[in-house]
């Protein structure tokens, strides 16, 4: 007489599941995170006082460029700006003297006019250097070029001797916020259609670990005419900084589904035309049959058609079992 196969069985629930999407992608800075520090001022580069991998922060000065052009300019305009203060003054003069020659009947009403325009031509101008000469200094504070985020350099494009054009055509180095790193993946047009921003999402690095919980930030409605493939930005609950460019996958819920049959997936075994099969605990006795899978995931399996609930389903030995094999339920 056979022996018995001892056998463990589950049944079949009905339950409430999150349907989820597998995304290939990569950690990325996100938008706003990851700039050129580039010179306000042209002029040659004098001192770069980063080196790629050091972490900066906000307003620390990345490098520093030859003052020589913007202190003679800034000598310039202030001796401008003396100039024409000294050419006001005495145009207030003048112009005092001149309303009292007026109001004595000496002078022509002719002159107090002409007083009064050159006293304010005198201010206009007065104004106009100062204002030359604010520039000037404003300049010359921006020989020392200070980073507008807090990150870490990711690449150093110019050092000491090269010269500036006080663009961003010419930077000095890239800085990336990877405290606020994101996981970017490609998504198809139904795939992105499905993705809602605010779902959780969990992502798993190719560096190993544990995985790390996210939620979608964004999603785009373009694709990219050379892919056909979308852009989906998930944020990343991390309290270290992360390796930006590091690849890994994001599993993304895209839905929600109640009243759904679901088995362990330890219960499947292999696929036929139809669907897969599962074993049924019938008794003492196995019962090998074919049913319809609908969704999926690492745990478990829909059961759309061929198993009810409440059905008990063998979780070991799937494969070396066939119809009618005796076996014993381990309880």
């Amino acid at each position: 007489m056979p022996i018995a196969v001892d056998v463990h069985c589950v049944a079949a629930t009905r339950q409430s599941v999150d349907v989820t999407e597998k995304f290939f992608g990569r950690v990325a800075a996100p938008p706003g995170g990851d700039l050129p520090i580039a010179s306000q001022v042209a002029g040659r580069v004098v001192q770069v006082l980063v080196h790629e991998g050091e972490q900066v922060e906000a307003g620390a000065i990345v490098a520093v460029v030859d003052d020589t052009m913007a202190r003679d300019t800034y000598r310039q305009t202030d001796s401008a700006v003396a100039q024409a203060r000294a050419g006001a003054s005495n145009a207030d003069a003048t112009l005092e003297r001149t309303r009292q020659l007026v109001a004595r009947g000496i002078a022509a009403k002719q002159e107090l006019d002409d007083a009064i325009a050159r006293a304010e031509q005198s201010h206009a101008a007065l104004t106009g250097f100062a204002a030359a000469s604010d520039i000037a200094r404003r300049t010359l504070g921006r020989v020392q070029v200070r980073s507008s985020i807090g990150g870490f350099v990711t690449h150093q494009w110019r050092g000491p001797g090269a010269l500036v054009d006080g663009t961003a055509a010419t930077p000095i180095a890239q800085l990336a916020d990877a405290r606020l790193a994101e996981f970017d993946v490609d998504a198809t047009g139904r795939q992105l259609v499905d993705i809602v921003p605010g779902e959780d999402s969990r992502v798993t690095l190719a560096t190993g670990g544990d995985s790390i919980h996210g939620v979608v930030r964004a999603r785009t409605m373009t694709l990219d005419p050379a892919t056909g493939l979308g852009l989906v930005r998930i944020g990343l609950d991390v309290a270290e900084p992360l390796v930006l460019g590091t690849f890994g996958t994001a599993t993304v819920t895209v839905r929600k589904r109640d009243d759904v049959v679901v088995v362990p997936a330890a219960a499947m075994r292999g696929a036929v035309a139809d669907g897969a099969e599962v074993v049924v605990c019938a008794g003492d006795k196995a019962d090998v049959r074919v049913v319809q899978v609908g969704w999926r995931d690492d745990t478990r399996v829909e059961i759309a058609k061929g198993l009810k609930e409440g059905e008990r389903v063998a979780v070991d030995h799937v494969l070396g079992l066939e119809k009618d094999t005796p076996i014993a339920e381990v309880r």
